[in-house]
């Protein structure tokens, strides 16, 4: 849990400013005239404007935050961040929102009611920028509560997001290539037991010795032959490289709704060797083929903030 140190900014919005005007103008008309219930009806609002200054500024104070886990989605789709907010005072919070961006270019998450020694979960969406690692900036909690007088802000830290290549081309897979898999298909008579290997389907999990031994064994059968493995090679596709990664991105997903065993090859040379996945299936599986796809050929890291031309996410009920 992380603490929020950084400063906390409140400013007055567009009704904070016009009631302040109307304050002026009531202060105004009670010198004029020497009108005594004018000017209490002045102080009223004069204190009700500065309750709500205090009100909203107290409102983020105290406040414990925890990044969510690293935000994925593929180029062109809707990227959701996501964090957790913990208040350390024992009293109800109003609604906080995430945020990124400032001004006319915020985008707004939705938002969340902290109640006392509880946490919230806060959202974001923002559109999904070219594939690679990305930094995800100019991001703060807000809250315009109560009375929307006033807006304080309060920044939180940078936030990583994976961006996958978008899955596009028409090409069907290619058909199984002569490479035997790395796992055995069950064959022939029970000869014994081996070591664990990553890919291993659980059916074959020898559980009564992962019960003594607490250590994972798999169940050997004589005559068991590895399959043939699919190999996803980029220098299959067509185009030019971002071409090749989309289409290559869209074989992996298709090849894991399948259930087939399928391997990634993104480079011949030695120096590219950490650009070939060995054949395997399942998710932890898809999502390292993913990453690569993501990563390959040094995609440029950046910073990126909310896009002016990108549809915000409207703030909805809240969340407890």
């Amino acid at each position: 849990m992380k603490n929020l140190m950084s400063r906390i900014v409140l400013l007055p919005t567009a009704a904070g400013v016009f009631w302040c005007m109307a304050v002026l103008a009531l202060l105004a008309t009670a010198i004029n005239y020497g009108n005594n219930l004018v000017f209490a009806l002045a102080f009223v609002l004069l204190s009700i404007w500065l309750t709500a200054a205090w009100q909203c500024r107290r409102n983020l104070h105290r406040l414990e935050w925890r990044p969510g886990p690293q935000a994925t989605a593929f180029a062109g789709e809707t990227l959701h961040l996501s964090g957790s907010v913990r208040s350390a005072a024992r009293r109800r919070r109003d609604p906080v929102l995430l945020c990124a961006g400032h001004g006319r270019q915020r985008r707004r998450g939705l938002a969340a009611v902290l109640a006392p020694d509880a946490g919230a979960t806060l959202e974001l969406s923002l559109p999904a920028p070219a594939r690679g690692r990305r930094q995800i900036g100019d991001l703060h909690l807000l809250s315009p509560h109560p009375l929307g007088l006033w807006r304080a802000r309060r920044a939180v830290p940078d936030m990583t997001a994976l961006i996958y290549p978008r899955p596009a081309g028409g090409r069907a897979l290619p058909g199984q290539s002569p490479h035997p898999a790395h796992l055995r298909q069950e064959a022939g008579d029970f000869h014994g037991v081996r070591a664990y290997r990553p890919g291993d389907p659980p059916r074959r999990v020898n559980w009564r010795i992962y019960g003594r031994r607490d250590e994972l064994a798999i169940n050997d059968f004589d005559g068991g032959g590895g399959g043939h493995a699919l190999w996803l090679d980029i220098a299959a596709c067509e185009g030019e490289v971002e071409s090749r990664l989309s289409q290559l991105c869209q074989w992996v997903r298709e090849a894991e709704h399948r259930g087939l065993e399928y391997g990634l090859q993104l480079g011949h040379a030695p120096a590219e060797a950490a650009a070939r996945a060995r054949p395997g299936r399942g998710r932890k599986h898809l999502d390292d083929c993913l990453r690569r796809l993501a990563l390959h050929g040094g995609a440029p890291s950046g910073k990126e903030t909310a896009s002016p031309a990108a549809p915000a996410s409207q703030p909805g009920g809240t969340q407890s």
